[in-house]
């Protein structure tokens, strides 16, 4: 099972994003079909095209491999990359491969408005060993709250249908589009339109979030770390796998209550029930005017276009914005959570961007200890943490 893919959510900010407005930028359409503008890419037809290259036993173990060793997923790309000396030749090889790469430069070429990157990752959840009846599956679409069976096929591209709440007792591998490597380009897009419109300064952008690029600087930074984090049960389906979890951070940057905000993927945190110790910077006071900041959990899931969601969320801080410049910062510090929560979807609960939990006017030099959200979903501990320049 998989916990809420959160959002650290604090303002968003600014107009709204225009849409493609070329549909041959969407139309990646191979003579095996794979995408255009109303269709998905259809995974059903990737498992039983990998089914074909797992019939080759040196595929097969090295692809094991990588998904026994690598979490939370791996690029279908890196997959066929690494084998190709084996398989490179079959025709089911070629459209795959033909498939993942339209994808992954589709998703890196501008800013589309889907995006779609070709994972897998493998549910064994005995930890067997043996490997004869493994089974290849994928995510039902729609409402999540409307599956009734988890459609899947064995080596003989028979079909088995898996219970949607019961975990296999074998094998599975899972066709993903919307994992890992699609979070890494949403959340760098996402961060890239709120420095465009003005609420994020360019620290992300030149520095990232590693400790060591921080340290280059010429002077220290005071921030504040997350040292340990643990969600509750979502009683998700387990086909929908691991987490993927990025964080908005917020905060006000000057006199005129103007928002600071930061997107910051959270790529370790996958499951529930589960404590993790990152020790990742989430707030930086200079980015401040004053000393605190919220931070609000979402579940970011499959349905909900990345530009729909900024621009929703953006659309609703701005109206409140407007009217919040005399007030004492600290009211519209809280005015602006309350706003980006009334923005987000109306299907929160139907497999769309979720609402976990809110963490309201976190203090700066202020340290919290098994903490809890408003919800009490999420319990977290928070300390100062000061980077020290070389």
């Amino acid at each position: 099972m998989r916990f809420p893919r959160i959002l650290f959510a604090g303002i968003i900010a600014s107009t709204v994003m225009s849409s493609c407005s070329n549909s041959e930028e969407l139309n990646y359409q191979s003579e095996s079909g794979l995408l255009n503008v109303d269709q998905q890419v259809n995974k059903k037809e990737v498992a039983l095209e990998l089914i074909d290259l797992m019939k080759n036993q040196s595929f097969k173990t090295k692809t094991l491999h990588l998904l026994e060793n690598q979490e939370p997923s791996v690029p279908l790309s890196k997959v066929l990359d690494e084998s190709a000396s084996f398989v490179g030749k079959s025709t089911s090889y070629q459209n795959l491969a033909t498939k993942a790469s339209k994808l992954e430069s589709f998703a890196n070429e501008g800013t589309p408005d889907k995006i779609e990157i070709l994972e897998l990752w493998m549910l064994n959840s005995n930890k067997t060993k043996d490997f004869s009846n493994v089974l290849f599956s994928f995510a039902p679409e729609g409402d999540e709250k409307n599956w009734s069976v988890i459609e899947a096929y064995n080596m003989n591209k028979e079909v088995v249908y898996l219970d949607v709440n019961k975990v296999p007792d074998q094998p599975v591998i899972v066709v993903e589009t919307n994992g890992f490597e699609t979070l890494k380009r949403e959340v760098a897009l996402m961060n890239e339109y709120l420095r465009k419109e003005g609420v994020q300064n360019s620290r992300f952008e030149k520095l990232g979030n590693n400790l060591s690029d921080l340290n280059s600087r010429a002077q220290g930074l005071e921030t504040t770390k997350l040292d340990k984090i643990r969600l509750n049960d979502d009683e998700e389906a387990w086909i929908s796998g691991a987490a993927e979890v990025y964080a908005i951070t917020s905060g006000i940057k000057d006199s005129s209550n103007s928002p600071e905000i930061k997107v910051i993927p959270m790529y370790y945190l996958d499951h529930d029930k589960r404590d993790y110790y990152p020790n990742q910077i989430l707030l930086f006071w200079d980015d401040y005017e004053y000393q605190a900041a919220n931070i609000q959990l979402f579940e970011k899931d499959d349905n909900t276009n990345y530009k729909d969601l900024v621009s929703t969320i953006v659309n609703g801080v701005f109206q409140i914005i407007g009217t919040v410049s005399t007030q004492p910062w600290v009211n519209v510090l809280g005015q602006v959570a309350g706003a980006i929560i009334q923005a987000m979807p109306n299907s929160w609960y139907t497999n769309n961007d979720d609402y976990v939990d809110s963490f309201y006017t976190i203090e700066k030099n202020k340290s919290y200890s098994n903490y809890y959200g408003a919800r009490g979903n999420a319990k977290v501990n928070l300390s100062p943490f000061f980077v020290a320049s070389n």
